[in-house]
Order: structure tokens, then C-alpha cells, then sequence
């Protein structure tokens, strides 16, 4: 080797054997921003959203896992929907009070006792007839801005209402078409995944006759219709559903 080469490459000779290892953080150091906020950072998200996906898919009942998967996944669309709220009269009173549909918030002896027809009966009547209470839905813990986190938790307490509007129970089929309303009406990427991956544990013919009768309509339907988000439902106790479906634009499903 020539004395001109040695020189030339001496910086790289003297050089360490092993190059510096790039520093990633696998811990947030942001304090949190609500009571159960989690903060976690970009690697930690990623990976709670790909290993809460696997989980939920292979074992349906975790719906703690379901919504890790809406909270990790919902971050560029949540905007949006508070941009919608934001539209409507009754969105922005949302945002401003913030109510909750818990047990302890919402009177259900007395929505029970309401005139048969009402929004009040027919979401208690549901509830009892489906077994289930408005307590079920899980807490929001990791999404970082706490309007936003409203606005997730919002939603997971009003998907009962859901199911009040367009008629149907708790069984896989009847979450589905209520899921891909839900895609249609809020554009959320949890939806999107449980409409798509949902179907395949049923039998084929079952998924054939069940998208062929409520597919096309589910997602006519919660595309057409206006965005549920913004609906305060504590100020609709008394209205019948049926005039409730026509001023939100929900049209009935086939039957």
C-alpha cells in the first residue's frame, strides 16, 4: 500500500471496531395529561397496535384489546371528528360539557318508565334485553390530547345508541353491520379493520347472505347519514326513534 493510501485511510483504521448504536427510546418521559393516561411514544404505539390487532383477531372476546387497537390506530382521524362537532350546535356543547353515559350519570329507572317508543325506553329496553350495561365500554389511556381522548370515549359510550338507531342486538353479524356503519359514519380505522377481518370467522354462506343483505345498505346508509358523534343523546330522551332516524338521516335496514 502506498504511503498516500495509508494516509488517507488511516482515519478509518483508527476508528472504533463497532459503530455507535443509534439511540431509540422504548420509554415516554411526558407526564399524563388525564387521569388513566398512559403516555407512550411512536415504538411503543406501533407495537401495541400491531400486538392488540393479533390478539383481537385470534380471541374476539378481548374487547379490552379492541380498544387499545381503536386508540392506537385512531390518531389521524379523531381531528376530524372534532371538526365535526365542532360544525353543530350540539357538537360544540358536547365538547364544552363533556358528559359521560355511565350508571351513575344516566337515570335508568326513570328512562325505563318513559313513554314505549321513546329513546329513553327503547336504549333501557336494549340494555335489558341485550344484557348489558352502559358501564361495559373501556377507559381511554392512550391517546396523548385529552379533547381527543373525549372524543374517543364519547364514542365508545354512545355505541349502544347505535344499535338502538339501526335495530339490532349484540350477536357477530349484528356488530358487523353496525361496524360498518360505524366506517361509514365516522371513518375510524378500528371499524375499518373489524368490518374487514370480522366476517371471516363466520361460515361462508353466512358472510355471503349477511353482506349481500346489509352491506351495501350499511354503508349507504351511515354515509348519508349525519355523523353521530356530534348527537347529544341526554336531550333526546323523550323523542321517539323513528323521528330521531329521520332528522339524523337513518334510513331503516332491509328486511
Amino acid at each position: 500500500m502506498s504511503p498516500r493510501i495509508e494516509r488517507a485511510l488511516a482515519p478509518l483504521l483508527r476508528a472504533p471496531a463497532t459503530l455507535p448504536r443509534p439511540r431509540v427510546r422504548y420509554t415516554s418521559t411526558q407526564a399524563p395529561a388525564y387521569p388513566l393516561h398512559v403516555p407512550i411514544n411512536a415504538f411503543q404505539r406501533t407495537l401495541l397496535a400491531v400486538g392488540s390487532a393479533f390478539t383481537s383477531l385470534r380471541d374476539t372476546g378481548r374487547h379490552d384489546m379492541v380498544a387499545v387497537l381503536s386508540e392506537t390506530t385512531a390518531g389521524p382521524f379523531l381531528p376530524a371528528l372534532r371538526n365535526k362537532m365542532r360544525a353543530t350546535p350540539s357538537g360544540r356543547q358536547i365538547l364544552r360539557e363533556r358528559p359521560r353515559i355511565t350508571e351513575a350519570s344516566v337515570d335508568l329507572a326513570k328512562l325505563g318508565a318513559m313513554k314505549e317508543g321513546t329513546l329513553g325506553r327503547a336504549y333501557v329496553d336494549w340494555l335489558r334485553r341485550n344484557k348489558v350495561t352502559p358501564d361495559t365500554r373501556d377507559p381511554v389511556r392512550y391517546i396523548d390530547d385529552p379533547e381527543l381522548a373525549y372524543i374517543m370515549q364519547r364514542y365508545r359510550e354512545s355505541h349502544d345508541f347505535y344499535h338502538v338507531l339501526l335495530g339490532f342486538g349484540v350477536s357477530l353479524p349484528a356488530e358487523l353491520v353496525v361496524k360498518w356503519f360505524e366506517l361509514a359514519n365516522f371513518n375510524l380505522p378500528v371499524a375499518l379493520l373489524s368490518g374487514v377481518f370480522g366476517p371471516l370467522r363466520m361460515e361462508p354462506a353466512e358472510r355471503r347472505r349477511l353482506l349481500r343483505t346489509y352491506g351495501t345498505w350499511a354503508l349507504k346508509c351511515g354515509g348519508s347519514a349525519q355523523c353521530l358523534i356530534g348527537v347529544y343523546w341526554e336531550n333526546e330522551w323523550e323523542k321517539d326513534v323513528g323521528v330521531l332516524r329521520r332528522e339524523l338521516g337513518v334510513f331503516e335496514p332491509p328486511t
